[in-house]
């Protein structure tokens, strides 16, 4: 009997060592979105995670007005005919045996009175994303939010670019 509790106490002990039990920051690593050009697929734009809900777990999303963002951020130029393609994984490995699915995708422009518009985003047959950038020249930010198991696990990211004549 006595030798039945130690394996049982060992096999957990050795389980919880190979992540049977949650890692947040390791799982959200998986969600960082891969947001690139679709006329030029090398230029990666970064985005930068500004808050979480991560079952219990939450941070307060930091979020720099446009202002902010636009003076300490290099941006991308882009054209105004070009599209920005989003790619992030439509699952996500939660410890040894769990996986979540993405069920929301939303984006959204920040105006510089810091108020959010929807941008509408299009889901393509590859499983990445896509949006038309503005037609008006200048600096923009965005905000993606992404859903994972309804709601259960959320991030959202920042991230902008520069639109050229």
């Amino acid at each position: 009997m006595m030798k039945k509790i130690a394996v049982a106490i060992l096999s957990l002990m050795f389980l919880s060592g190979c992540s049977l039990f949650s890692d947040e920051e390791k799982e959200m690593k998986q969600t960082i979105p891969e947001i690139t050009l679709k006329s030029s697929p090398n230029t990666e734009i970064k985005a930068t995670q500004s808050g979480f809900t991560w079952l219990v777990a939450t941070t307060k999303a930091y979020l720099p007005t446009p202002q902010e963002f636009f003076k300490d951020e290099k941006l991308v130029r882009v054209s105004k005919t070009d599209q920005i393609r989003v790619a992030t994984e439509n699952k996500v490995r939660m410890g040894l045996f769990k996986k979540v699915d993405l069920d929301s995708m939303q984006l959204a422009l920040v105006l510089d009175s810091g108020e959010f518009e929807q941008v509408a985003l299009t889901e393509r047959d590859d499983g990445r994303w896509e949006f038309s950038v503005s037609q008006k020249s200048g600096k923009y930010m965005y905000v993606l939010d992404e859903g994972y198991q309804n709601g259960d696990y959320e991030v959202s990211y920042y991230f902008g670019v520069e639109i050229s004549e």
